[in-house]
């Protein structure tokens, strides 16, 4: 028996301290998971509030960088159009570039990728004339840039002039009329890192958080970290992607300290069980205690436990509400009860009576009257009541505060309204900054965007008259969609190049602004003659590209060129001045190009070349025998420079002769090209050409010398002749190395004698052609007027320049012995050469009856095919060998 009751007794206490190390158990829990929630609130908060600022920092970078890089493509694109750039203008250029809000440190332009140009000059001389093709640490990224005609982006590297930049490769590419479009040269860009760094706080953040950058050369996430703390990987770090287009980088960010959670938020949660611990487990196993001594004492025992069980249902409602401000209201008293909490949350001590409802003028009065309206209807209804209301404090600062009601009935069956107040402001604050550090992010986001918009615009427009751009055209053209739009390939398209004729004498005459002032008017004229679904481009320059389609009206081309000339002639008036211009256009069409963008703007060029060459002011369409003839001149073209470097031009001579005795006295020395397949060329067909070519220099070199080497060898078989006269071209003749090359052969300078075409001598006013004419006499090389009669040149102009001789024209020759107006006025001209004191010699003397009225009239030599025709040297030497056989003196 004593074992069976010690037993029963044993179970009793087990039973009676079961409820108090259950409640322990039920603390530690709920400690635990508590403490585990708030911290991972806390870290998720932080991450939040981390993320967002990376964000905006990134947005920030992202936005420097791409601005920084479409800068150096505005300067690659200037050059495109003006690669002729003076360094005024390009350091104009770069200073503007380089403003004090820039990131460039240094800009070069290398054409033909050879350094030139650099800016600022100042510390980087050493760097002019650098050769990438020789830089094996540059010349991948070069060539690259080239041969994809994409810009290329390095870095950040190290610099030599210390600290990290990023380089940025802009190719140049130059689309010309004659060569087409061809590789110009690089622009290099060079970009600070640490002013990046500085700038956007990555160094100093001033808010404990620590940064870093990963990626290189467009690798992205999978490059290499070239920026902070390389233990950033280990800390779980916020990332963010940093995108510039040419590569993608990821900016990683971490609290210096770490993800640490305060260790006051967990001593608050333990307070609180601790807190729960002495109000609850305490008080059980004191409870148990006394059960088990007092047994007897029933109903104080149940007494203890409904005092226990209302303890329990206020700590359950207080972990609920995070142990906050706690209220209860009984209707049928109309008294409230509120806790030490509450009583703090509203500013009032612990003995002031919440009955006195004085308290109520605390609550803003739009939320008193919807808080006790609505409040009692809504628990009715749903059983809970949760809102927001606002507190105005004594000292007018506001307080939000939430509340969470319900409606329970107690132990006594009694109907009551408890709750939990809890103060938000702060929370409020922070959504509210956050909410605001949102609406400045997407602003700057539109901002961002706006400011793309406006780069892909500028991008693709003239900056002058906003209509697309080359690259815009060319994009057009490869039938790609360009904001909406797709050039339809196929027959009835065609293409208009305009070219505005007397353009460049609007800027020499009135200056840029009226030329500017030119090309907007054109481009409103465009603009009104063209159809929404035609396509405008300017391209540069006084060059303008129409295209249209001629599926709807076949005549639509020729009706377009034909109404533009006719109104752009039109007089324009600009400041009082007025200005006239007009416009050459050429037209191709889509299935004469066979399917090449390329093609289609070649034969436009090539029909626009022939209406310059036409007079100017119409248009013509691209046909097979224009481009056949283009394809001649090409292959002639080709073929001239083969000769120069094969030396293929020679001279022949032709006499000249004493009009009296008729005895050799000289010889013209006609240049001649020694064609491998077409034979003997005569000038008529290709100085013009070698003039386009700028090669009439080489070919009047090649001339003299064979002219010298000719004397020499006929000197050597006995022919005497005084001089020989070479033709000189106004090239040649302004030529700032004539002297010095004369000077560097070994001949006589009194055995020749230069032949100035008329037009050559009346420009005699340039400088360079006056200086080479004084020193050619200064040398006893005689000057002799060709083709006299057939320009302009005045007597006062033959005074200054007295030249030896005048050779009359064949034209002005030929007439002599039928027109007797044309004898006076050829003894006119022999005439003032007399009066004069100059030589006179008679060209183009086709019979004798000419030779002897032209000594009759005077004349000192005769020139002709009555005498001689065109030889080779070794047939002149034969002929006149024989020749001088049959004459006496």
């Amino acid at each position: 028996m004593l074992k069976d009751w010690l037993l029963l007794k044993a179970r009793i206490l087990n039973v009676a301290n079961l409820p108090a190390i259950t409640a322990t158990l039920v603390i530690i829990v709920v400690t635990l998971i508590a403490e585990d929630i708030s911290g991972t609130a806390y870290i998720e908060k932080s991450r939040s509030d981390l993320h967002n600022k990376a964000t905006q920092t990134a947005l920030s970078l992202q936005g420097a960088i791409i601005a920084n890089i479409e800068s150096g493509r505005g300067l690659a694109n200037v050059l495109a159009i003006e690669p002729n750039m003076t360094n005024e203008r390009f350091k104009q250029l770069a200073r503007q570039i380089m403003h004090r809000y820039s990131f460039t440190k240094i800009l070069a332009v290398a054409p033909d990728l050879v350094v030139d140009r650099i800016y600022p000059f100042e510390g980087n001389e050493s760097v002019i004339g650098l050769d990438y093709r020789n830089n094996q640490a540059q010349k991948d990224m070069v060539l690259r840039a080239r041969d994809s005609n994409q810009l290329t982006m390095a870095g950040p590297l190290d610099l030599v002039q210390g600290g990290q930049g990023l380089i940025i490769r802009y190719p140049v590419y130059i689309d010309d009329p004659e060569k087409g479009r061809y590789f110009w040269g690089i622009v290099s860009s060079v970009l600070e890192m640490q002013r990046f760094y500085d700038v956007f706080g990555l160094m100093n953040s001033g808010d404990d958080v620590e940064y870093a950058l990963v990626g290189r050369d467009g690798k992205g996430a999978d490059g290499e970290q070239f920026f902070g703390d390389a233990r950033i990987h280990e800390l779980d770090p916020i990332k963010v992607k940093v995108n510039f287009q040419v590569a993608s980088w990821e900016l990683l960010a971490v609290p210096k300290a770490g993800w640490i959670v305060p260790a006051s938020i967990y001593w608050i949660i333990r307070l609180i069980a601790f807190v729960a611990f002495l109000f609850v487990v305490v008080p059980m196993v004191i409870v148990a205690r006394l059960s088990r001594e007092r047994m007897a004492h029933l109903n104080a025992h149940i007494e203890s436990q409904r005092e226990l069980a209302r303890i329990s249902k206020r700590f359950e409602l207080a972990v609920e509400a995070l142990k906050l401000g706690v209220w209860e209201y009984d209707p049928s008293t109309r008294k409230f009860y509120w806790d030490a909490q509450t009583r703090e949350i509203y500013g009032v001590d612990a003995d002031y009576d919440v009955n006195d409802l004085s308290w109520k003028s605390l609550l803003a009065p739009e939320d008193r009257k919807r808080i006790f309206l609505e409040g009692p209807g809504v628990i009715a209804q749903e059983g809970k009541y949760l809102t927001d209301y606002r507190l105005i404090m004594p000292d007018g600062k506001t307080k939000t505060i939430r509340v969470s009601a319900f409606s329970w009935v107690d132990e006594d069956g009694k109907f009551k309204y408890v709750g939990v107040n809890w103060d938000i402001t702060q929370h409020v604050a922070r959504e509210q900054a956050l909410h605001e550090a949102r609406a400045v992010g997407e602003l700057r986001y539109q901002e961002l965007e706006k400011a793309k918009t406006r780069i892909e615009f500028n991008a693709l427009h003239d900056y002058l008259t906003k209509l697309p751009n080359r690259r815009y055209m060319d994009d057009y053209l490869a039938g790609s969609e360009v904001r909406g739009r797709t050039f339809v390939r196929d027959s009835d398209s065609w293409l208009l190049k305009i070219d505005l004729d007397g353009f460049k004498e609007i800027n020499d005459s009135f200056g840029h602004a009226a030329g500017d002032a030119i090309l907007v008017k054109v481009a409103e004229l465009l603009r009104e003659l063209t159809e929404a679904d035609e396509f405008v481009s300017r391209i540069g320059g006084d060059e303008f590209v129409v295209l249209c389609s001629g599926k709807a009206n076949p005549k639509r081309p020729q009706e377009l060129a034909e109404r533009f000339i006719a109104e752009v002639q039109k007089p324009y008036d600009y400041n009082g001045l007025t200005c006239r211009i007009g416009a050459s256009i050429g037209i191709s069409n889509w299935k004469d190009a066979k399917g090449d963008p390329d093609k289609l703007r070649s034969n436009a060029d090539l029909a626009l070349y022939q209406s310059k060459q036409s007079g100017k002011g119409c248009f013509t369409f691209f046909s097979q025998p224009l481009f056949d003839n283009a394809s001649e001149k090409r292959r002639l073209a080709d073929d001239l420079l083969r000769g120069i470097e094969n030396k293929e031009f020679i001279a022949y001579y032709q006499g000249q002769y004493d009009a009296k005795t008729h005895k050799l006295v000289g010889a013209e020395a006609l240049a001649r090209w020694v064609h491998p397949e077409r034979g003997i060329v005569y000038p008529d067909k290709f100085i013009e050409l070698a003039d386009s070519l700028g090669v009439t220099n080489e070919i009047d070199a090649m001339i003299m010398e064979h002219a010298l080497a000719t004397k020499a060898y006929w000197a050597e078989n006995k022919l005497h002749v005084d001089r020989i006269s070479v033709n000189v071209s106004a090239k040649r003749l302004s030529d700032r190395d004539l002297i010095p090359s004369l000077k560097a052969l070994d001949f006589d300078p009194s055995n020749l004698t230069f032949e100035l075409v008329e037009s050559t001598f009346l420009d005699r006013s340039a400088p360079q052609v006056a200086a080479n004419i004084r020193r050619l006499r200064e040398m006893d090389i005689e000057i002799e007027i060709d083709d006299f009669g057939t320009a302009y040149a005045s007597i006062v102009s033959l005074t200054h320049l007295l030249p030896n001789r005048l050779k009359i024209d064949r034209e002005l020759i030929f007439p002599v012995s039928s027109s007797e107006h044309q004898r006076e006025l050829v003894h006119s001209i022999i005439h003032i050469g007399r009066t004069l004191g100059i030589g006179i010699v008679a060209e183009g003397i086709e019979t004798m009856e000419h030779a002897e009225i032209l000594r009759v009239m005077g004349a000192d030599l005769l020139q002709g095919f009555a005498f001689c025709k065109p030889m080779a040297r070794e047939p002149f030497l034969a002929h006149h060998m024989a020749r001088n056989s049959f004459i006496v003196a």
